[in-house]
Parts: structure tokens; C-alpha cells; sequence
């Protein structure tokens, strides 16, 4: 009994002791910024750091628990937060604060920062290569249709240039030259590391028309707000990576990820107006007509004008009268206020085992030429999943819609814009009937008479067919349509496996799987109505035409990365070998017909089939790629060799695979013992030599193959057989393009870091050209190769970038700068013989033509014409050197004005010392254009083109060489004020000694057709003494008109700097935004290309590269002007 007392009582004092060690204890879990913390994980954990109590917090982020024991701790987590542990002691109650996980205490950062660089993960300090890199973070809340507009003026030696101001128009870009003659030269697209290019069967260009301003632009496809970097590869040691795909640069774009911490919704809408620079000032109703009639009489003093019923503005003539009295500025009619509204939302977070990111946007635009729309609707998933600590698995999976809605181009290269500078300004838009009533219709040209000497009622005049098949701009706009709709599917599996050590504690040996698709789908559909023409049924009328293309291709990719344990700590190695394997198929095919019934506007209903083609296409490539990286003395010396195969179905045998090596080094000589006295002002100086080769492949696959098709008929009645032939000379023999690349660079930092200068020299020569459409001899049997080797070229050049940390930091006051500009000379070499003789061809002797000539010594992109020297003041006639005249004119004489010190021009052959040529007969040579073909005998007003050979006529051996489109200098550079919470950015860009033909300017002061024409035309030639740059009047519908030769006036100076943008932005303190529940809250405002100082004549001097490489300025919707508002905001 005794014993049962004492376990009794012993059992009581023990629970009495036990329940005096637990005891309850409340508390309070928050953020400043995000307020209570609901779901929190507030945990007892023992001094062997085992759980032994647990709880969560309600939604006031409150809790209540029992604790074990008042030695213990509670230990307070959260997604997204940093871990809070503190001992509980004799405390009951907790207030509990959590920091965000991203939010760290000032700390000296010993490690080093690491970028990838060929391929591999390295220290900063030991990147041995030409590279840039742009963050999208520092241009966000700007508006920009693609990635590609975002690094205008940005990159050193990367010169970007806007197609047009059409909506999807893109950008042309050039890094480091022109390494092609008839190739593309953009740089690679490599997104997530992966080629983005678009199939070839896409993006094959008619290198003979790159006027067409309407080319998908492939940036569209990937929305700028997904992106995070931009990382420009400049030299052929870091695009030797990509082998024969690199030889124009690499731009490698870096999507955005998920991050481990709480679910994060981020939300951002922009408005962007904009609208078109001023233009050409035109001509109005009146003064084209007294322009018109004057062209007319003045070649053979003709009375055609008298039968034109539309400049005549007869009353007794109703319908024509009340049509043809008006006043229309077309250019004014086709612009418009556009409209930009990008919606964007963000959806991101991520644990311990996963992060993801899901974002989607959609963009509405409408342009500043009428009915022009562009859709876009983007979304993009990421997942990366940690399966352990030696397996993570990656997706990445991306769609983008686009939706196209462009103008009618039924000739690809006139665009409304450039009908609306062609249209009678005396037209009327809209249609009115005999009672000066309006119909409600567009007005549209009758049908052109056939007779040159009367204009019956419904009939246009016989003159004026130009001005009938230009049409009504407006009623184009509104009526026709040429859509063009993409989708674009990417998904990206990989997979990363830790073979052995999963750290630098030991031999790391990881593996790198990855599985890449792209999907693309294109439709193309347009529609011409009769409703815009009054050509009969048979001559085809309600226009259609529809394309469809696909592709899928198929980029499987592995990777080995070894990075060895060397206890010697002066060394650092790693290196990767990769497998790369790419297989695609497409199939296209288009439908063109006439006579669709009325109403309709799809090729699929019942009609004159006019066209008619299908096709389909496959490519093939392997490549194997092996790269070292080494590095010794922490960091002070650095050496990088890379080793690219490429195999592809392009070539014959023998010539199926292309070696690109690329070797380089950096010695950070700021590091040595004998540099540290310096090392307060000089924080880095660093030598970064490097050379390297790469490649290119012609645009065609299995050209090695004859490709048959059919040729005629045999036989006759029943008994035929159709024939076959080869279509082509099989190619065994075409080569790679090669690029050799020399490259030395130079970084210099200062004052720790503050001012910071990277500057790069380099020497390429790219070998074995490649041409496409190569003219052969025609007793071959064919008039052309696909493709050929023919020449060489050299780009030599420099290019410098500048950067600064904060600078004058006073307060909350500081600011930053950045500069950067790039020269290249590019020259011809060496170049094949036939190709010498087929470009450099017979001149045509036609108006409006520039000579296009491949010239060993000269540059791609060279210019050749006549020499511009003002215009005649006098007539031949009224020349004053025979008797007769000067008896006869007297004092209105070129002979008079000469002798008092005067413009004494008139057409009469002089020679090189400026003296006058004599015939037999004591009479002044007459000054000709081509004697003894066209024999056209200058006048008064006539155009001077200066005589080069003196010999007393303008023909081919008098064109010169004018210029070159290729920029001396090319660069930008930006200041970024930073007060408080608000900060405002500067950009500029500019263009320096490149040249462009304006020929804008030549078509509307011509005065040789029946186009309107722009008002300096007022200031034309009209009779002898004038003095004027404006030739006289000259019709070529009725006699010779040779005013308008492709000459120096029109090439100009493209010079320019740009004011891009500014932008102010104020970030709203998190303090504020508690009480609404917000995390973020960003507010800006823009203005976007207000500004551009330069001397060129036209609307706007960025003019895209065109055929051969020469600039040319054909009416091209200018890049529109735009403010922008945008507005981000984080929950």
C-alpha cells in the first residue's frame, strides 16, 4: 500500500511539473510591407533542432500554441521571407516581423560574380570576348513593338535601323559591316539558346527588291516584357559557338524565370500615341494643274492638256467638273492619330522543390496610316523543378498570336503613303454625281480613252492612265486589304543531372539534355474589290490571293560539362563538349485569282484561277561543339578555345562539313604585384586578344541535286507524253562562307569602378562569298547559278563603349551616363569575274536609276551616278557666242551674263580647262546625251550633269562614284537622373557620313509624268535668265524628258542624332501602398523620337539598307512620332 502511495504521489508531482513547463503562448506574425502574414509555419524546435510543437497563423497572422519546454526555440517561416528563430524563455507573447527574402543586410561581397560565356558558367573578370549586354529592366515602361527597337543606339557596333513606320515592319541590323554581298546580313537570333530565326523558306529575301518594307519582322514573336537580358556576341571567339551561323553577330536573348519566394502578380498597361512627321509639302489642285499644262507644252509645245477634261474644269462637263475641282491633300488623308494599348500580367513564385513564372500580354495597335491594326497576344510558361539536389527538370513553353491588318500593296514596293504623293490633289475623294451631289461612294477613274484627242463622257483622258491605276489612296485603304496572321508555338524541355559532385568540393560532371520545337504557321490574305477600279470584268477585277505555310522543326541538344577539382588554387578549368541535331519540314502553298462574285472575299469561292503553287521543303544540320576555359592566378590570366563542326544537306560530297574554331585570352594586367600602387585609380586595365572563324550556308537545301520539272509536249492527238527536264546545274562543288575575325580588346575601369571604358579593335575577312542567281553563259543551257562562291570583303573598324556608376551623389540626388560609338570600312577584295561583268552591266540610260556596281577597293553599298551641277539658264539659242545670237537676244545671253560675272550656263561642250568647243563652222558643239543612241539635244532648264570626260555628250563613261549608305560612325548615349523615388532617362542615337538616295525627292520634282509633285517645283525653270535648281517642266508622255537622271542632287547627307526618348518614372514608396494592399506601384510618362536634328530633305533620314546595300528613300511611312503612359503595378 506504502508503494502505491509513493508512485501515487510521485506521478502527481511530475504532472504538476509538466504542466508547469508547458505553457501557452501566443503571438503576431507580420511584414511591414505585405502587413499580417497568413499561413505562416511557427514551429518549437528542441536544442537537437527537432520539431517538437507546431502551428500556423490564422488570417490576422496571429497564432497560439503550447510550448515543451522554455528552452527550446520557435523558429517562424514563410515562402518568400527569411526564417526567424528566437529562443522563447519565460515570454508568452511574440511580435514577430519578417524580412523579405530578397531584402539582404550590407555585406562585403568576396565572391565573384560569374556570366556564362561560350557556353560556359565563369567569372566576369575572365571573359575573354567582344560582348555587351543589356538589361530590359532599364528601359521598362518604354513602348517597343520588339526587342530589336530596345537596342537602338544601345550596343557598340550594332547599327539598327527601322524598316518603316508600318506596324510588324521591323528592323534592319548590321553588326560590324556587311560581311554578304546578296546574303542576309542580320545577326543571328538565339533565344533561350535556341535559334529564332524563321524558316528559310520564310525568310528568304529577293535581295533584288529590299525595298518591300512589308517583312515579318521576327522579334514580334517574343514579347520585350518577357525578356530580362539581351547579350550581344560581337567577334567570331564568341560567335564561334554558333559556327556557320554566327558570321554576322549573335544577339542572344535571355527570358525571365520564376523566383523562390511568395506568389507575386504583377500587372502593367501602357498607351502609346503617335503620329507621323510633318511631310513633303505638295502641290495643290491649282498649282498642279498650271505644273501639269506646262509639262505638257513644253517638250513640243503640244495642246494635249486641251483635251483633258480633268484639268480643264469645264462646267459644261458636270460629272468631271464636280470630281476634279477640289483641293485634296491625299497625305493628310491617309494619316492618322495611331493607338498603342499593351495590357500585361505577370504571375510568379516558387518553394524549395519549385519556380514558376506565367505571363501573358496582349497588344492592340493601330498605325499612323489608316487601316493599319496589329494584334498580338503573347503568352509564356516556365517551370523549373528541383527533383533533388543532383536533378532539376526545366520547361519553357511560349505561343504568340499576331494579327496583321496591312494596307493593299499590289506591287509589294508602293505603299498608300506613296499613292497618296502620287495623287491628283484636283481629285475628289468621294464620288459626286452631275448634280455636284455626293453618292456615298468612293470616287474612282473611268476608264481611259483611246483616243489622244477627245475625251468622251465616261471615259478618263488617254494620258492619264498612271494617275487611273494609282488609284484613290483613301479608298485603298478602306476597301483592299493584304492581311498577314502568324502563330508561333516553342516549347523547351530540359533537364540538368549532377553526375558527380554536386558543388566545387569535388569533380563536378553534369549533364545537360534538352529537347527544343518550333512550330509556325503563316497566312497570308488579300483582297482588291471592284469597287476600287472601272476596268472591265475580263480585266480582272475583285482580286484575291491567299498563302498558307508551315513548318515544324525539331532541335534535340546534349551537353557534357566537366569542371575538374584542382587543389592547386591558382588554377581553374571547365569545359563542354555538345551534340546538336536539327531536323524541320515545311510545306507552303498559294492561290491567286480574279472575278471572285461580289461580297466575297476569300480565294476559296468560284473563280479565275490566275495562279497556283504548292510545295514543300525539309533541312537537316548536325554540329559538334567542344570549348575549354582556363584561367590562372585567380583570374589574371584567362584562356578560351572553341571548336565548332557543322554538317549540313546544303553541300555536295567533300564539302558536307565546316571546321569554326575561335581562340582567345584576357590578361587583367590591374591584378598584377606591380600594378597595386594604381589600383585606387585604376580599379581594372585588362588585354583581351582573340581570333576566330565562322561560317556561312547558301539559303537553299540539297543543291547538289538536279531538281527536274516539266518542258512541253510530245506527240500529237491522243498520242502525248509530257517531257522533263532538269531545272538547274547540280552544285558539288559550293562551298562554306568563311569569316576569319581578329579581335583585340581593351577594358579600363576607374575609380573603383566609377567610370568604365570598353574598347574593341578588329580586322575581318570573309572568303568564298556567297552569291545567289549567279548569270552563266547561255550556251550552258541555263542563264543562271543558284549559288556561287564569287569573292571576298574586309571589315575593318573600332568601336568604344562607355558606362558610369552614380555620379555627383549628393543627397538623394545622382546620375548616371553612358556613350558608346562604332566605325567600320568595309571594302571589296576580290570578286569572281562573271559576276564583275553581269553586275556591273550596261547602263540603262532611263530616268530615276542610280548604277548599281560591284567596284574591287569600294564598299558594299556604293553609290554611282552623274554629278548634278544646276540647271541650264540659258537656252542654246540664247547662248551669245555666234553673231546672230548674241545680235539677236543681246543682253539675255549666256555670253552677256558671263561678262557681268554671272550664272552663264547654257548647253554648249566645253573642255577640261572650261573653254568653249568649236565645229567648222565657228558654232558652239551642242551638248548631247548620248550621241549616236538617244541623241538628245540639252535646252534652257535642262539639268546640268557635269561632262567628266569632256567630250561634249553625258553617257556612261561620265558616272561617278557618289557616296556610300554604309555610316562612317554610328553609336548613342543616354543620362539617367535619379532623385528619391523618381528618376528621368535620356536617349539619343546617331548616324555619321553615310548616304542616301532620296528618291522621294527626284520622283516629286521630276516633273515627268502625271504624279503630283512637291512645291519647290514652284521655283521651276520657265524661261531663259531664269536662275533656278528646279529644271523646267517636261512631260515624258509627249517628248524627252532626261531632268530626272540618277544624279548627286539626290544623294544626301544621312547624317543625324536622334533624341529617342525620355522618360519619368516615379516609384511609389512601399509605405504608402500597405493600407491598399499593393507591393509595388510604378507610374511613367514618355516622349519617343520628338526630336531629330539633321540636313536631310526628307521626312526622316533612317532609311532601311536596300538592294546591293545602298539606302533609298521611296516614300516609305516615316518612323511615327509618340508619347507614352504606362502604369505597373504589384499585388
Amino acid at each position: 500500500m506504502n508503494k502505491i502511495k509513493f508512485i501515487l504521489t510521485m506521478t502527481l508531482f511530475l504532472c504538476i511539473g509538466t504542466a508547469m513547463a508547458q505553457r501557452r503562448v501566443t503571438g503576431r506574425v507580420y511584414s511591414e510591407v505585405d502587413g499580417p502574414v497568413i499561413m505562416a509555419n511557427v514551429v518549437e524546435r528542441d536544442a537537437n533542432d527537432r520539431i517538437v510543437e507546431a502551428a500556423v497563423t490564422d488570417m490576422n497572422g496571429n497564432f497560439s500554441m503550447v510550448i515543451k519546454s522554455p528552452k527550446d526555440f520557435l523558429v517562424v517561416s514563410y515562402v518568400g521571407y527569411k526564417t526567424v528563430k528566437i529562443p522563447i524563455g519565460n515570454k508568452t507573447k511574440f511580435d514577430i516581423k519578417m524580412v523579405d527574402e530578397m531584402v539582404i543586410d550590407e555585406v562585403v561581397i568576396k565572391a565573384k560574380p560569374k556570366v556564362k560565356s561560350n557556353g560556359l558558367t565563369i567569372p566576369m573578370k575572365e571573359v575573354s570576348v567582344a560582348t555587351q549586354t543589356m538589361n530590359m529592366d532599364d528601359v521598362e515602361g518604354l513602348s517597343f513593338a520588339s526587342a530589336d527597337e530596345a537596342l537602338q543606339g544601345k550596343i557598340a557596333g550594332l547599327d539598327i535601323i527601322s524598316n518603316s513606320g508600318n506596324l510588324g515592319a521591323g528592323t534592319s541590323m548590321r553588326m560590324r559591316g556587311v560581311s554578304t554581298i546578296n546574303g542576309s546580313a542580320e545577326p543571328l537570333i538565339v533565344v533561350d539558346g535556341n535559334i529564332f530565326d524563321l524558316p528559310a523558306d520564310v525568310s528568304a529575301t529577293d535581295f533584288d527588291d529590299l525595298d518591300n518594307e512589308e517583312q515579318f519582322a521576327t522579334l514580334l514573336s517574343v514579347n520585350p516584357e518577357d525578356i530580362k537580358e539581351i547579350k550581344v556576341l560581337k567577334d567570331a571567339a564568341a560567335t564561334a559557338i554558333w559556327g556557320a551561323q554566327g558570321a554576322n553577330g549573335v544577339i542572344e536573348i535571355n527570358t525571365r524565370r520564376g523566383a523562390r519566394g511568395k506568389t507575386k502578380v504583377d500587372f502593367s498597361y501602357r498607351f502609346t500615341g503617335s503620329w507621323s512627321p510633318e511631310g513633303l509639302d505638295m502641290l495643290d489642285g491649282d498649282g498642279y494643274t498650271m505644273m501639269l499644262k506646262e509639262s505638257y507644252f513644253n517638250p513640243k509645245q503640244s495642246s494635249a492638256t486641251s483635251n483633258m477634261v480633268e484639268l480643264n474644269y469645264d462646267q459644261s462637263r458636270p460629272v468631271y467638273y464636280h470630281n476634279f475641282n477640289k483641293n485634296t491633300d491625299w497625305v493628310d488623308a491617309v494619316n492618322q492619330f495611331g493607338q498603342t494599348h499593351n495590357y500585361y500580367v505577370t504571375l510568379s513564385g516558387g518553394g524549395e522543390k519549385a519556380n514558376f513564372r506565367i505571363s501573358g500580354g496582349y497588344d492592340h495597335q493601330t498605325g499612323t496610316i489608316i487601316k493599319q491594326t496589329l494584334d498580338r497576344f503573347s503568352t509564356r510558361m516556365v517551370l523549373d523543378y528541383f527533383v533533388s539536389d543532383r536533378i532539376t527538370f526545366r520547361s519553357n513553353f511560349a505561343l504568340t498570336y499576331t494579327d496583321n491588318h496591312r494596307n493593299w500593296d499590289g506591287d509589294k514596293t508602293t505603299t498608300i503613303l506613296d499613292r497618296a504623293y502620287k495623287a491628283m490633289p484636283n481629285m475628289s475623294i468621294y464620288e459626286y454625281d452631275e448634280r455636284g451631289m455626293l453618292t456615298g461612294d468612293y470616287y474612282k477613274m473611268l476608264p481611259t480613252t483611246d483616243s489622244k484627242t477627245s475625251t468622251p463622257d465616261g471615259y478618263s483622258s488617254y494620258y492619264l492612265s498612271d494617275m487611273k491605276n494609282n488609284g484613290n489612296p483613301v479608298a485603298m485603304a478602306n476597301l483592299a486589304f493584304n492581311n498577314q496572321s502568324t502563330y508561333r508555338i516553342n516549347p523547351q524541355f530540359n533537364i540538368e543531372y549532377k553526375l558527380l559532385s554536386k558543388d566545387d568540393s569535388g569533380h563536378q560532371l553534369n549533364l545537360n539534355a534538352e529537347v527544343y520545337m518550333d512550330i509556325y504557321n503563316e497566312s497570308v490574305n488579300a483582297y482588291y474589290p471592284s469597287t476600287l477600279t472601272t476596268d472591265s470584268w475580263t480585266a480582272g477585277v475583285n482580286k484575291t490571293f491567299n498563302s498558307e505555310y508551315k513548318s515544324l522543326a525539331f532541335t534535340n541538344r546534349e551537353k557534357l560539362i566537366y569542371t575538374p577539382k584542382i587543389y592547386n588554387r591558382d588554377w581553374f578549368v571547365t569545359m563542354m563538349g555538345q551534340f546538336e541535331l536539327t531536323t524541320g519540314n515545311g510545306r507552303s502553298q498559294s492561290l491567286s485569282k480574279n472575278g471572285v462574285p461580289s461580297g466575297i472575299e476569300s480565294s476559296a469561292s468560284d473563280a479565275w484561277v490566275t495562279s497556283l503553287s504548292s510545295g514543300t521543303s525539309q533541312w537537316r544540320s548536325m554540329a559538334y561543339l567542344g570549348t575549354v576555359h582556363a584561367s590562372y592566378k585567380d583570374s589574371r590570366y584567362s584562356l578560351d578555345l572553341t571548336v565548332r563542326r557543322d554538317g549540313s544537306t546544303k553541300f555536295g560530297a567533300g564539302n558536307k562539313w565546316g571546321t569554326f574554331p575561335g581562340i582567345s585570352g584576357r590578361w587583367n594586367i590591374s591584378d598584377e604585384p606591380f600594378f597595386r600602387p594604381l589600383n585606387k585609380v585604376i580599379s581594372l586595365l585588362s588585354f583581351r586578344p582573340g581570333w576566330g572563324r565562322v561560317g556561312r550556308a547558301p539559303g537553299n537545301e540539297y543543291l547538289m541535286y538536279n531538281k527536274y520539272g516539266n518542258f512541253g509536249v510530245y506527240g500529237s492527238g491522243n498520242n502525248t507524253i509530257t517531257a522533263i527536264r532538269p531545272e538547274n546545274l547540280r552544285l558539288t562543288d559550293i562551298k562554306w562562307e568563311t569569316t576569319d575575325s581578329w579581335n583585340l580588346g581593351f577594358n579600363l575601369n576607374l575609380f573603383e569602378d566609377l567610370l568604365q571604358f570598353d574598347l574593341n579593335v578588329y580586322d575581318k575577312t570573309t572568303s568564298d562569298l556567297l552569291m545567289e542567281k549567279v548569270g552563266i553563259p547561255g550556251h550552258t543551257g541555263y542563264s543562271e547559278l543558284a549559288w556561287k562562291n564569287v569573292g571576298s570583303l574586309r571589315n575593318r573598324g573600332w568601336e568604344l563603349y562607355v558606362n558610369t556608376g552614380k555620379l555627383f551623389k549628393k543627397g538623394k540626388f545622382s546620375m548616371t551616363a553612358s556613350f558608346n560609338i562604332a566605325q567600320n570600312i568595309n571594302t571589296i577584295t576580290e570578286m569572281d569575274n562573271t559576276v564583275l561583268e553581269s553586275m556591273n552591266g550596261e547602263f540603262s540610260y532611263n530616268n530615276a536609276e542610280y548604277l548599281k556596281r560591284i567596284q574591287i577597293g569600294n564598299a558594299v553599298g556604293s553609290i554611282y551616278g552623274f554629278k548634278y551641277k544646276g540647271v541650264y539658264r540659258y537656252d542654246y539659242d540664247h547662248s551669245g557666242y555666234t553673231e546672230e545670237s548674241y545680235n539677236t537676244y543681246g543682253e539675255n545671253t549666256a555670253a552677256a551674263a558671263a561678262e557681268r560675272g554671272e550664272n552663264a550656263t547654257c548647253p554648249v561642250a566645253r573642255d577640261e580647262n572650261g573653254n568653249i568647243l568649236y565645229d567648222s563652222k565657228g558654232n558652239p558643239l551642242h551638248m548631247y546625251y548620248n550621241y549616236g543612241g538617244t541623241n538628245y539635244e540639252f535646252q534652257g532648264g535642262d539639268v546640268i550633269y557635269e561632262d567628266i570626260n569632256h567630250d561634249g555628250q553625258i553617257n556612261e563613261l561620265d558616272i561617278v562614284y557618289l557616296g556610300n549608305s554604309n555610316p562612317k560612325f554610328n553609336g548613342g548615349f543616354g543620362l539617367n537622373f535619379y532623385y528619391g523615388d523618381w528618376t528621368l532617362k535620356l536617349s539619343f542615337n546617331f548616324r555619321v557620313g553615310n548616304k542616301i538616295v532620296n528618291m522621294t525627292r527626284l520622283n516629286n520634282e521630276s516633273m515627268r509624268n502625271n504624279n503630283n509633285q512637291s512645291s519647290a517645283v514652284a521655283w521651276r525653270w520657265r524661261k531663259n535668265g531664269d536662275i533656278t535648281e528646279i529644271p523646267r517642266a517636261l512631260n515624258a508622255g509627249i517628248g524627252a524628258s532626261y531632268n530626272a537622271l540618277g544624279n548627286s542632287r539626290y544623294v544626301e547627307n544621312g547624317d543625324y542624332l536622334r533624341f529617342q526618348y525620355f522618360q519619368l518614372t516615379y516609384n511609389v514608396p512601399a509605405k504608402y501602398l500597405k493600407s491598399i494592399g499593393l507591393r509595388s506601384l510604378r507610374v511613367s510618362a514618355s516622349g519617343n523620337n520628338l526630336l531629330c536634328f539633321t540636313k536631310y530633305t526628307g521626312v526622316d533620314p533612317e532609311v532601311s539598307y536596300g538592294s546591293w546595300g545602298v539606302c533609298t528613300d521611296n516614300s516609305k511611312t516615316p518612323r511615327a512620332k509618340s508619347f507614352t503612359l504606362s502604369l505597373n503595378v504589384g499585388f
